[in-house]
């Protein structure tokens, strides 16, 4: 019987209510906290800020004229991953959520504090501060979609295929610290994309998942006897590719997926 509490700290996104939605059935969720999602112009200035404008820009336009596409070529495949893995995109239950405007706010703070939690799984929110994580005794946990620490950052399974990797394309579970995708790992699970996948429907894969290594990891951090697998290598970060970056790969693509069954 559960008896620790668990709260799901997340962004107001799809990949968070297939997450909720599949914990809630076996996990009772003592309450979620969904942080509104950073806006698109707050996450532009911070990526030129990193990576440059020159860089931003590439990545716009593939956001604008090439995903849309990706999106539409794959509308049937992920349709039959949602069925398959069972993925449920309905609301968050509205007596467990607290909305705040940030995970890294004092409003998120008082309600883990109020709460005590004693796990949080973390889900597609900024990164953590550590004033938020040190502010209750909880242990938090992410599921990060890509194989840390080889793969931090955004689109660790395009990555890795990009990289002519594709054994290491896969989904992390791992404790979350004040770095970006440096906890240290609880399980990782390595996936098999098909030629029928694209960048749109890898993340759905990863999630999906993922999910299902969530549920086997959450007993053992229930009952406290889990173990860490935590790597010296930091590996490197990586952000979604620009537009000539996704259309120099296509060739690297098609050769890391060359012997994956349709």
């Amino acid at each position: 019987m559960q008896t620790k509490k668990i709260v799901f700290l997340a962004s107001d996104c799809e990949s968070s209510r297939w997450v909720y939605n599949s914990i809630i059935n076996d996990f009772e969720i003592a309450a979620a906290i969904i942080e509104t999602p950073v806006s698109k112009k707050a996450l532009f200035k911070g990526r030129v800020k990193k990576i440059g404008i020159v860089k931003v820009l590439g990545q716009a336009m593939f956001s604008v004229l090439v995903v849309p596409i990706l999106k539409r070529k794959t509308a049937a495949r992920k349709a039959i991953l949602e069925e398959e893995y069972g993925l449920n995109n309905a609301p968050f239950d509205s007596h467990t959520v607290c909305r705040v405007v940030s995970v890294n706010n004092e409003a998120c703070k008082q309600l883990l504090q109020q709460i005590q939690p004693d796990v949080v799984l973390v889900n597609g929110t900024r990164i953590i501060s550590n004033k938020i994580l040190q502010c209750t005794n909880a242990t938090f946990i992410n599921m990060h979609a890509g194989i840390t620490p080889w793969y931090r950052g955004s689109h660790g399974g395009y990555w890795a295929l990009y990289n002519n990797d594709p054994d290491n394309f896969g989904t992390t579970i791992h404790l979350v610290d004040t770095g970006v995708d440096t906890g240290g790992i609880l399980k990782q699970v390595f996936i098999n994309p098909t030629k029928a996948d694209n960048f749109a429907t890898y993340p759905v894969l990863q999630v999906a998942n993922g999910i299902i290594a969530l549920k086997e990891v959450l007993p053992k951090i229930i009952n406290g006897n889990y173990e860490i697998n935590k790597h010296t290598d930091k590996g490197k970060m990586y952000y979604q590719p620009t537009i000539w970056q996704y259309l120099l790969s296509l060739p690297i693509l098609k050769k890391s997926l060359q012997n994956n069954k349709q």
